[in-house]
């Protein structure tokens, strides 16, 4: 066999199965997306020891999956919130009708609620398992969800219909319930929002008439009750004034005490001082006498020294000069002529003993 032609069959077997399998391989798989839940249903057994048919028991996330035509069959469901409306609004094209009710009164009322509710993650191959393929669960949801509110809000009575109280406790009921009976189809309830409960005019009217004669009925009640308490507010008043005037009197009382014992106080302060001030005046007196008393001692003690010793200056030549002086001063002459040459002024010694001093003895 020539070896080029070999070659050549290889070649193009290979080329074969690389582009069969490049163009049958994304035909053969399955893409979930991150808002979507995927039930997986083998039509036929593929390979060796695989041999199993029919739902695949576990959910199938976002991602890449096999998916073999004829062979595979994909379900693919809403994984998100999803929302049932029936109210009498469209919401993106969605719109179903209200409910319609007839209450224990006899009286149709149309309520509108917005429902809330999601698929179980991870059973959603259960809900596929139960019910079958495509949206069954929704027509079961909303037959139950009428069959519910009729049950729950056709108990209401006229009386409730404007009770916003008894709304949110009806639609809490309605949550309740529909949770109960959609447990086993592997939905979750979130929330139901009742939104409005429309009724009849006449049925209007005749709540509103009944509702203004309940408020008047609670307004004579009240008008009643205000003239009871107003009677308790004069009492209230009049006990308040007493008690503003007894604590009024007993606060000047209080403060005429406290200002005697003050003036007391600051008189008996006031005594001390003086008396502290008369004692510091006798104290400086006395000190003050004694002082002058001993300056005047202290003179008269120098005076006497003085004159002692000036006495005693008295005897010998000291007397002598002193006589000789007062005589000098005492000399009172008029005109007087004399000759310097019987008498020398410079000659102080001679002077002296004219006066009658005795001349000092020379050794």
């Amino acid at each position: 066999m020539n070896p080029k032609k070999n070659v050549y069959v290889y070649g193009g077997v290979i080329g074969f199965f690389v582009i069969f399998f490049g163009v049958a391989i994304p035909f053969c798989i399955y893409k979930v997306s991150v808002e979507e839940l995927g039930v997986w249903t083998k039509v036929w057994p593929v390979g060796i020891t695989d041999f199993s048919r029919g739902v695949v028991e576990q959910d199938y996330f976002v991602g890449w999956h096999r998916g073999i035509p004829i062979v595979d069959y994909w379900d693919v469901y809403d994984g998100t919130v999803q929302t049932m409306n029936r109210t009498s609004d469209k919401v993106l094209g969605k719109q179903m009708d209200p409910i319609q009710v007839r209450t224990m009164d006899d009286y149709d009322v149309s309520v509108e609620l917005i429902l809330k509710y999601k698929i179980q993650r991870g059973n959603a191959w259960k809900l596929r398992k139960l019910l079958g393929p495509g949206d069954r669960y929704k027509i079961i949801l909303n037959n139950e969800t009428v069959d519910v509110a009729r049950s729950v809000f056709g108990k209401m009575t006229e009386k409730h219909l404007y009770d916003p109280y008894e709304k949110r406790k009806r639609a809490k009921q309605a949550l309740e319930e529909l949770q109960k009976r959609m447990d086993s189809r592997f939905l979750s309830i979130i929330d139901v929002l009742l939104l409005d409960l429309k009724f009849d005019p006449k049925l209007d009217r005749k709540i509103k008439n009944v509702k203004l004669a309940e408020l008047d009925i609670l307004l004579n009640i009240s008008k009643g009750k205000a003239a009871d308490y107003r009677g308790i507010t004069n009492i209230i008043d009049a006990d308040t004034e007493a008690w503003v005037e007894r604590i009024e009197g007993d606060r000047i009382a209080k403060f005429t005490i406290l200002e005697a014992l003050v003036n007391q106080r600051i008189a008996e302060i006031m005594a001390t001082a003086e008396k502290y001030m008369v004692e510091k005046k006798a104290a400086a007196n006395r000190y003050k006498q004694e002082r002058t008393a001993a300056g005047d001692l202290l003179v008269r003690k120098a005076r006497a020294e003085g004159e002692n010793l000036r006495r005693e200056a008295m005897i010998g030549v000291g007397g002598d000069l002193i006589v000789a002086l007062e005589a000098a001063k005492n000399i009172n002459l008029g005109y007087l002529e004399f000759t310097t040459q019987q008498v020398d002024l410079l000659e102080i010694e001679d002077m002296v003993q004219k006066f009658g001093v005795a001349p000092e003895k020379k050794n």
